[in-house]
């Protein structure tokens, strides 16, 4: 009995640090986009080395683990992600909306260049 409830608790925090770790990557992910709409990777690698000094084997290192971290990140939310997609959607249609003519011309290639890193 002990130990059905052992793993009942186990399997109850386990899904919740998943839970945490999904909704975190969703949201640093969908925020991304408009705090930082020109966000670019290499360039962040590439500050964060200068920043550090690090050598080039150093280099390596922190980007293999970079790598790693991102595939993780990228599996993580790869089911939820076509609901983060539909919400980022509707709320540039919302936007799009409210905006004059051009202004929509506009914002359509804001929304391309975007889309399109």
């Amino acid at each position: 009995m002990q130990r059905s409830k052992s793993l009942a608790l186990l399997f109850l925090v386990s899904a919740l640090v998943v839970g945490y770790a999904i909704g975190f990557a969703a949201d640093r992910a969908s925020v991304r986009d408009r705090l930082a709409p020109r966000w670019d990777p290499r360039a962040m690698r590439a500050e964060l080395h200068a920043a550090l000094g690090l050598s080039d084997a150093q280099r390596a290192v922190v980007d293999s683990i970079l790598d790693r971290r991102n595939e993780r990140i990228k599996a993580l939310l790869a089911p939820v992600q076509p609901q983060v997609d539909a919400v980022k959607d509707s709320a540039r249609v919302q936007i799009r909306l409210r905006l004059t003519p051009e202004q929509q011309e506009k914002y359509d290639e804001i929304v391309q260049q975007l889309k399109s890193k």
